[in-house]
C-alpha cells in the first residue's frame, strides 16, 4: 500500500507541475488538489503531534497490543481444540490442526519479539514519513496491519486449502454414487459405470471426509472471519486515502461564493424601456449543481477497487482463497 500510494502521489505531483507550466495559471482541478494536499499535511502533522509525544511509550503500547493479539490467538486455538460451542469434533484431527496452527503462531511471535528491537527505529522513520500527510500514515498503518496479522492469514490459507480439498472430494464422491464423473477434457459431467470395489473405496473415502469436515469447517469459519475483517480495514484505509486527496474544498468554496468560474447556464431577458432606440438586456448566471461540479473537477486520482462481495461470498462457500 505504501509503495502504491507513493507512486500515485508522485504521478499527481507531476500532473500538477505539468498543467501549471502549460496553462501558467491555476485551474479548478489544480486548486482542488492543492487545497486537499494542504489539508492532508495539516491533518498528518496534528495526528503525529498527538501520537508521538513519547516515542518509547508508543513502542511499549504497540508491543503490548501485539502480545495481547498473540495471547488471544493462543486462547482461540485452545478453545477450538476443545469442544467449541458444544460441538463434538474429531479429537485426533482437531489436536493435530491445533498444534500445527499453534506452532505457526509461536514462530510469528518469535519474529515479532526479535523485530521489536527495531521498533524505535521504525517509529523514527514513521515520524518523518508521516509529516508528508495523513494519507502516508494510512498507507503505513495498512502495511503494518498486513505484517501483524500475517500469522492469521497463514492459518486461513491452510484451512481454506484443506476445506477446498475436502469439498472437492465430497462433490466428486457424490457423483460416484449416482454413476457420474467430471470430464475435464469436455468440461462437463458424463455418465460412468463403477465396479463394486470402486464403490466400496468411494464409500469409505466419503465417510472419512464427511466426518472430518466439521473439524475443518470450524477452523475455516473462524479464520475466514479474520481474513474478511482484515480486508475490510485495508479497504477503509484505501478509501480514506482516496477521499482525502479528492476533497472538493476549492469547488465548494467557489460554489458557496457564487463565483463566475462555476457559471453554468446563462439567462438573458429583455428589459422594458421607454427609450426604444436602446436594447436593455438582463443577464443572470446560474451555478451548476454541486454534485456535478465535484465530478467534473475531480483530479486524476486512482480510485481504489471496489470489494466484490459476491465473489468473496462465492469463494467463502467453495473454499477458494480470498486475495
Amino acid at each position: 500500500m505504501f509503495m502504491q500510494h507513493l507512486f500515485n502521489y508522485l504521478n499527481l505531483l507531476n500532473w500538477l507541475k505539468g498543467t501549471v507550466r502549460k496553462k501558467e495559471k491555476m485551474s479548478i482541478k489544480q486548486g482542488n488538489y492543492m487545497l486537499a494536499l494542504i489539508i492532508d499535511i495539516i491533518l498528518g502533522y496534528y495526528v503525529l503531534e498527538i501520537l508521538l509525544e513519547d516515542r518509547k511509550q508508543i513502542g511499549v503500547i504497540l508491543l503490548g497490543i501485539l502480545e495481547k493479539l498473540v495471547n488471544s490467538m493462543y486462547t482461540l486455538l485452545k478453545w477450538l481444540m476443545g469442544a467449541p460451542a458444544g460441538l463434538k469434533l474429531n479429537n485426533a484431527f482437531n489436536k493435530m490442526l491445533g498444534n500445527y496452527f499453534s506452532y505457526h503462531v509461536e514462530l510469528w511471535w518469535l519474529f515479532l519479539d526479535v523485530s521489536s528491537e527495531r521498533l524505535d527505529f521504525i517509529l523514527y522513520i514513521y515520524q518523518y514519513i508521516g509529516y508528508f500527510g495523513l494519507t502516508f500514515q494510512a498507507a503505513i498503518i495498512s502495511d503494518m496491519l498486513c505484517i501483524t496479522t500475517f500469522h492469521s492469514y497463514c492459518i486461513y490459507v491452510y484451512a481454506a486449502r484443506l476445506f477446498n480439498i475436502q469439498m472437492s472430494g465430497l462433490t466428486a464422491l457424490l457423483r460416484l454414487f449416482v454413476g457420474r464423473k467430471y470430464n475435464p477434457l469436455r468440461n462437463c459431467i458424463d455418465s460412468c459405470e463403477y465396479t463394486n470395489q470402486e464403490l466400496f473405496v468411494g464409500t469409505v473415502a466419503f465417510t472419512i471426509l464427511l466426518l472430518l469436515l466439521p473439524t475443518t469447517l470450524m477452523y475455516y469459519i473462524v479464520f475466514t472471519m479474520f481474513r474478511v475483517l482484515s480486508l475490510l480495514v485495508q479497504y477503509i484505509l484505501a478509501r480514506l486515502i482516496h477521499f482525502t486527496h479528492s476533497l472538493p474544498l476549492y469547488v465548494i468554496t467557489l460554489w458557496l461564493t457564487h463565483s463566475p468560474k462555476l457559471a453554468g447556464d446563462v439567462f438573458i431577458e429583455e428589459q422594458e424601456s421607454n427609450d426604444r432606440s436602446h436594447l436593455i438586456l438582463r443577464i443572470k448566471l446560474f451555478n451548476k449543481p454541486l454534485k456535478e461540479l465535484v465530478k467534473c473537477f475531480l483530479p486524476p486520482i486512482e480510485i481504489p477497487k471496489n470489494v466484490e462481495w459476491t465473489s468473496i461470498v462465492s469463494n467463502v462457500f467453495t473454499g477458494k482463497q480470498i486475495i
